[in-house]
C-alpha cells in the first residue's frame, strides 16, 4: 500500500422529484428557430410511458426516466425496472451551459419539454420529447429544474466569498511574516527583571512628613575660603515686624532728612573757611 492513501471523493446523492407518469415522444427536427411544438410529437402515440426520476449528484443533475419490462426468471405479469433514457445537467461556472441547453419547454404547450439525452456508450446526444397527464406534474418539473439553478448559485457564491476570507487571511499572515524578517516583531516586549536580589536593600527619603520642618538657608554665591582669606558674610537678621517697621521707617526717614540739612549748611559756609 502507498505511504500516502488518496481518499476518493464522497457524492451525496440526493433525490429532488419522482413522477410516475410520464410519456416520451420520439421528436422531428424544429420547423423554425422560434422553438420545439409538441403538437408535431404526434401526442396520442407516445413512444413510452415511464416514470421519471430527479436525482442531484453533488453539482450535477440527472433525470432519469425509468421503464417497465418484463422480469426474466420470475412469475408471469412481474416487472422490473430499467433505465430507458437519461440526462445529466451541469450548469455551473466551469460548464458555461445554460439550463436550456439541456431542457426546453414546447412553444405551444406547458406540460411538454423537449430533453437532451446523451448515450452513455455511444456518446451522442439527440432530443427526445417528455409530456405530462396532469398540469401540477409539468409545474413540479420545471420548478424543479429552477431550484436547482438557484442552489448551484447560491453555493458558488458561497464558496467564492469562503475562497476571499481564506485569501485574506493568508494575505495577513504573509504581512507578519514580512514584519517579523524586517525587525518589526509582533511578540510582546521582553519585561526586564526588576526584583531585588538576595541581601539587597532599598533606601527611600520622604519629603515633606508630618514632622519639623527645617529651613535650610540658602547658599551665598561667594564661598569663603578656607584659609587666607575674607571673612564670610553673616547672614542678614530676620525683617522686623510690621510695627517695628513703621516707626523704624519713620526713624530713618527722620534722620535722612536732618543730614540732607546738615549737608545743606556745611555747602553754604564753606565758603568762609581760610
Amino acid at each position: 500500500m502507498p505511504a500516502e492513501e488518496i481518499e476518493e471523493k464522497v457524492v451525496i446523492e440526493q433525490r429532488l422529484l419522482k413522477l410516475d407518469e410520464v410519456f416520451v415522444y420520439r421528436i422531428p427536427p424544429m420547423r423554425s428557430a422560434d422553438g420545439h411544438r409538441a403538437e408535431d410529437w404526434n401526442l396520442a402515440k407516445p413512444l413510452q410511458t415511464c416514470s421519471l426520476i430527479v436525482n442531484r449528484l453533488d453539482a450535477a443533475l440527472c433525470i432519469n426516466i425509468m421503464a417497465e419490462r418484463p422480469k426474466a426468471n420470475a412469475p408471469p405479469g412481474a416487472t422490473e425496472s430499467y433505465l430507458f433514457a437519461q440526462s445529466t445537467i451541469k450548469v455551473g461556472a466551469d460548464d458555461h451551459k445554460k439550463l436550456e441547453h439541456w431542457v426546453e419547454s414546447v412553444i405551444d404547450s406547458s406540460r411538454y419539454f423537449a430533453v437532451r439525452i446523451r448515450d452513455s456508450k455511444t456518446g451522442r446526444e439527440a432530443f427526445i420529447g417528455v409530456g405530462f397527464r396532469e398540469r401540477n406534474d409539468a409545474t413540479n418539473f420545471r420548478m424543479t429544474m429552477e431550484d436547482y439553478c438557484n442552489d448551484l448559485r447560491k453555493e458558488e457564491k458561497a464558496q467564492e466569498l469562503h475562497r476571499q476570507f481564506e485569501q485574506s487571511i493568508e494575505d495577513q499572515s504573509c504581512e507578519k511574516e514580512d514584519g517579523v524578517s524586517e525587525g518589526q516583531s509582533s511578540l510582546p516586549p521582553v519585561i526586564s527583571n526588576l526584583s531585588l536580589k538576595e541581601g539587597e536593600k532599598i533606601h527611600i527619603n520622604i519629603k515633606g512628613g508630618g514632622g519639623s520642618k527645617r529651613v535650610t538657608p540658602a547658599k551665598s554665591s561667594k564661598q569663603t575660603p578656607k584659609k587666607g582669606g575674607l571673612v564670610g558674610l553673616r547672614k542678614p537678621p530676620p525683617p522686623p515686624s510690621p510695627d517695628v517697621n513703621s516707626d523704624a521707617t519713620k526713624e530713618a526717614s527722620s534722620a535722612e532728612n536732618a543730614t540732607n540739612n546738615g549737608d545743606e549748611e556745611e555747602d553754604e559756609w564753606g565758603d568762609f573757611e581760610g
